[in-house]
C-alpha cells in the first residue's frame, strides 16, 4: 500500500503477496529463517514461484528496514535459481509459427514486432502510433521504435529505442493505413490487447513447436539470430536493450566467433 504504487510493475507485487499471506500472515519477522523459507518453498507449486515471491517479500523487508529500521534484518535461504531458457525459433519453425497466426491480425502483428526487435511482450502491447508519455510508441518517419513513454519510469528491464528493419518498416506503414485513427498497434476491433498467451498458445500447437515456445522466446529468437549473423556484441546489445555481458553470457556461443581463437590456438601444430 505503501511502496508498491510506486513501482512499474504493482499487480505482480499484489499477486506475489496473495501467494505469501496463507504462509507468512500470522508470523513475524523474527521467524524468517532457512528452515521456514524451505518450508514456505515446499508449499508452492513450483521452486521459481517460491523464489520470486520470497524476493518480494526479501524487498518489503528491506524497504521498511530504510524506512523506519528494523534490527535484525533476517537473512533469507532463497530456492535455487533456475537457468533461463534459451529455447529460440529456427527461421522455420518461426515462419510456422506465423503461418499460423495469419487468420489472427493482432497476433502476427505482436510475432512480427518480436522477432525483429526482440522487445519484452509488455512493451510490444503497449505500443501506439502516436508519441506517447505512458507507453511505447513507433515514430515511423525516423525508423525509430520508441520502446517506453517519456514519462515512464525507467527500470533494470532496459527499454531503450531501436531502430526498425526495413522489412518490418514495411509491414508497420502497412499496418498504420489499415488502422486509420486506432491508436493501439497490437489491436482486437481497435481496442488495446492485454494478453497474447490464449492465441500465441494455439499458433504454437497448430506449428506443432514444443511448450518451452513461450512469447518470451521472440526475444531469445532475435538475440540468437543477431549472435549467429557474427555481429558486433555491442552492437546486438545496444538493439536488444541488455548489458553486452548478459548477451555474451546467454547467448555468446551462438556466435560463429565463439572460443574461435582459444580453439584454433589449441589445435595449432607446435612449431619446432
Amino acid at each position: 500500500m505503501e511502496h508498491a504504487p510506486s513501482v512499474s510493475r504493482p499487480k505482480l507485487i499484489a499477486d506475489h503477496v496473495t501467494g505469501l499471506t496463507d504462509f507468512w500472515a500470522d508470523k513475524m519477522v523474527s521467524d524468517i529463517k532457512g528452515k521456514t523459507c524451505r518450508d514456505f518453498t515446499a508449499s508452492r507449486s513450483t521452486p521459481s514461484m517460491a523464489r520470486h515471491e520470497l524476493e518480494t517479500l526479501r524487498a518489503a523487508i528491506n524497504y521498511f528496514h530504510k524506512e523506519y529500521g528494523l534490527d535484525p534484518v533476517p537473512a533469507f535461504t532463497m530456492p535455487q535459481k533456475h537457468r533461463a531458457r534459451e529455447r529460440w525459433l529456427t527461421r522455420d519453425e518461426a515462419a510456422a509459427l506465423l503461418w499460423n497466426a495469419r487468420r489472427t491480425p493482432h497476433l502476427a502483428r505482436f510475432i512480427l514486432i518480436g522477432l525483429y526487435t526482440g522487445t519484452r511482450s509488455g512493451a510490444i502491447l503497449g505500443l501506439s502510433w502516436l508519441p506517447s508519455i505512458k507507453t511505447g510508441w513507433l515514430d515511423l518517419e525516423q525508423g525509430i521504435m520508441h520502446r517506453s513513454g517519456s514519462g515512464q519510469r525507467q527500470t533494470n528491464k532496459r527499454q531503450p529505442p531501436v531502430a526498425l528493419p526495413d522489412r518490418l518498416m514495411a509491414h508497420m506503414r502497412r499496418w498504420k493505413r489499415l488502422d486509420k485513427s486506432i491508436r493501439h498497434v497490437i489491436n482486437w476491433n481497435g481496442s488495446s490487447v492485454v494478453s497474447v498467451k490464449k492465441s500465441f498458445r494455439s499458433a504454437r500447437i497448430n506449428a506443432k513447436l514444443d511448450q518451452q515456445v513461450i512469447p518470451h522466446t521472440l526475444r531469445h529468437t532475435a538475440a540468437t539470430w543477431l549472435m549467429q549473423s557474427g555481429i558486433e556484441p555491442w552492437q546486438a546489445a545496444g538493439f536488444l536493450g541488455m548489458t553486452v555481458e548478459m548477451l555474451e553470457r546467454t547467448y555468446g556461443h551462438h556466435s560463429p566467433q565463439f572460443q574461435k581463437a582459444a580453439s584454433t590456438a589449441i589445435a595449432a601444430r607446435r612449431a619446432s
